[in-house]
């Protein structure tokens, strides 16, 4: 399931041009300054935004089209997404925060057990995220990326709120995943040893400045 990006994001007096191809099995970690454009890229082929020009394929799958105006809705491009913060819903509980979406089939399943276990979540099902830690809370947020089937899997400075002792644990579940899974993994991160540890492949979003400011990223 390879991605293939050619896409321009144009929004007020920033530009960000986005020429990716990332093949199954492969994690491309996306690093540059911050306001470079990082989080937009995810967010275009999530389909939080739209190319103002270009397209994105998942193989023959058309994510988005601005020549055609083809644009398929977020819930259907089988994408999944860890947002920096986690992005839970307070409301629910770890439990269903795990099983949202995509990933509710799997609940009570031994796959879902799996993912719990993995993330040492297992005396937290109970619990709302306002009585989490920061760490707990982004250690849940991985477990629902990581259960819901995916072709492409997303991931937002994974690892920025937790302590050292779970960032070691939560590199380890990760490096163990990317090992069995046969889709895209795309990681934004400033961390080197992050990149280091779990990236087959990095691309660097280069930032030109004039009245304008225009991002490149390539891969």
């Amino acid at each position: 399931m390879s991605i293939k990006i050619d896409c321009l994001l144009e929004r007020n007096n920033f530009k960000l041009d986005v020429q990716l191809e990332v093949e199954p099995r492969s994690v491309l970690a996306i690093t540059g300054e911050n306001g470079s454009g990082k989080t937009s890229t995810l967010d275009m082929i999530s389909g939080l935004l739209a190319c103002t020009e270009g397209k994105i394929l998942l193989n023959d799958k058309v994510f988005d089209d601005a020549t055609t105006g083809e644009f398929l809705q977020p819930e259907f491009r089988g994408v999944s997404t860890v947002f920096q913060g986690g992005s839970l819903f307070n409301h629910l509980s770890v439990t269903r925060n795990i099983t949202f979406g995509r990933g509710i089939a799997l609940k009570d399943t031994s796959r879902f057990h799996e993912v719990v276990a993995q993330f040492n979540l297992e005396s937290l099902l109970s619990h709302k995220p306002s009585t989490l830690s920061g760490g707990q809370r982004q250690r849940v947020a991985l477990a629902r990326a990581f259960l819901a089937p995916s072709e492409v899997l997303l991931l937002d400075e994974p690892t920025t709120s937790l302590d050292v002792n779970s960032r070691e644990g939560v590199i380890k579940t990760m490096q163990n995943f990317f090992k069995t899974y046969d889709g895209v993994v795309i990681l934004v991160s400033h961390d080197g040893a992050e990149i280091a540890e779990l990236a087959t492949q990095v691309a660097k979003i280069e930032v030109s400045r004039g009245k304008t400011t225009e991002a490149k990223l390539r891969a």
